[in-house]
């Protein structure tokens, strides 16, 4: 009886789980049609004659969620990100930056971040470059879906490399930068770059590649004008070799190496006879000095310096101040002019371009939206271009969350840099 009864159940069970194959079958193919297009594909395209880029799907405005995101929620972070279900600034040390802020807070939490580490606001190298102390702070990068809505209006739908640019700024986004460190107070000069790797590519200088730029400036002195014609190895180039060139040690930070090291070094591990000896082999391993360029996420967590807005001043472009277009002259001018920002930097939105370390795709921003990123760094396991950040003399673009990418080999007449100077060992 109890066998009949199993016999005849086997049937009823086969057509269940048959069905619920050909169901979940069914969805599968849905979802892939649905969701096919997310993320980034293997073919190449070329995109408003610029070269040739990795394709990708631009999220869609209209339907942000499933576009953005290119990774579920209840998935693992992504590389280089750790997940923080909230993240909290360490109780020892002083307050952080968290946007927003007033300047007022801004400067006295810069100060109070030089006095805990022991170091100046302000150090300059034998170059003559100056850095200012950008202290760990917490911010939203990128833009919000409705600002890019109207931004995305007012954008010609035939440069769609640069629209993608523009979409590759959304979503905003919690970020958390956890470590202090030294940013340029202004771009890399022309006189700098020639210092150290005997050439100046700038258009703008006597001995620019292209007349029509050099009459703009002719007659001039532009060695304190920010080199632009570099590419991203150039500036690569140029932060290794300053690093190992007399001019990139820094002036004045001597005697704090000699007796920082010092106490680090006279522990309770070490006997007194030791201690200068441990000093000495400390001194050479912990304060080799290390330029280099910065990530996306600490670029614009010092171009914002604590604010919230559009610009680090405020919410209208400084058009008044003559930077853009045919009102700047249509020319590159002498760095450390115009606007300041609350941390002491200047031309982070009227400048020129500046290259930063990351890869650029459109959907990586998605990846963060629910929960806050720590440090963030994009780097691609393809050859993808570079993001580059700040002003661009010859047009408006150049809101704290604006970003463009070129390829590492490109060079342009308003593209160059301005460098991270990391800082020496410290407390934690």
């Amino acid at each position: 009886m109890t066998a009949t009864v199993n016999t005849a159940q086997e049937p009823a069970w086969s057509w269940i789980i048959g069905g619920g194959l050909v169901s979940i079958l069914i969805g599968g193919a849905m979802l892939q049609m649905q969701f096919g297009g997310v993320g980034p594909s293997t073919e190449f395209q070329t995109i408003s004659g610029y070269e040739k880029i990795p394709s990708q799907a631009a999220p869609s405005l209209s339907t942000p969620a499933p576009e953005v995101a290119v990774q579920p929620a209840a998935a693992a972070p992504p590389s280089g990100a750790t997940r923080l279900r909230p993240y909290s600034p360490p109780a020892h040390q002083p307050d952080w930056l968290v946007s927003p802020c007033s300047t007022i807070r801004a400067n006295e939490i810069q100060r109070a971040w030089a006095k805990h580490l022991g170091l100046p606001v302000e150090v300059q190298n034998r170059l003559g470059q100056s850095f200012r102390l950008i202290p760990p702070g917490i911010y939203d990068r990128g833009s919000q879906t409705e600002q890019m809505q109207s931004l995305m209006g007012s954008m010609p739908k035939e440069d769609t490399h640069w629209r993608d640019c523009l979409l590759s700024s959304t979503p905003a986004h919690r970020v958390v930068v956890s470590k202090p460190f030294y940013l340029a107070v202004n771009e890399t000069t022309q006189a700098e770059f020639k210092a150290i790797l005997g050439r100046n590519p700038a258009w703008y200088a006597a001995s620019g590649p292209e007349p029509y730029y050099v009459d703009r400036v002719k007659g001039e002195d532009t060695s304190r004008h920010p080199v632009e014609g570099v590419t991203w190895k150039d500036a690569q180039e140029f932060a290794q070799k300053l690093a190992s060139s007399e001019l990139g040690q820094i002036v004045g930070l001597a005697a704090f190496r000699s007796s920082r090291l010092s106490e680090q070094a006279c522990s309770s591990e070490f006997s007194e006879v030791d201690c200068g000896l441990a000093g000495e082999v400390a001194s050479r391993s912990l304060f080799s000095i290390h330029y280099r360029l910065p990530t996306d996420a600490e670029w614009e967590h010092a171009c914002r310096g604590g604010t919230a807005s559009p610009f680090s001043f405020g919410e209208t472009e400084p058009v008044a101040m003559g930077w853009f277009g045919e009102a700047n002259g249509g020319r590159t001018w002498e760095v450390g002019r115009g606007e300041v920002n609350p941390l002491g930097l200047y031309g982070v939105h009227t400048g020129v371009w500046e290259w930063v370390e990351d890869h650029w795709s459109v959907p990586e921003y998605g990846q963060y939206r629910d929960w806050p990123v720590l440090d963030p760094r994009h780097s691609a396991g393809t050859p993808l271009p570079h993001v580059v950040r700040g002003g661009m003399w010859p047009d408006r673009r150049s809101r704290s969350f604006d970003r463009y990418a070129y390829d590492a080999d490109f060079q342009t007449f308003f593209v160059g840099f301005r460098l991270v100077l990391d800082l020496p060992a410290m407390p934690d």
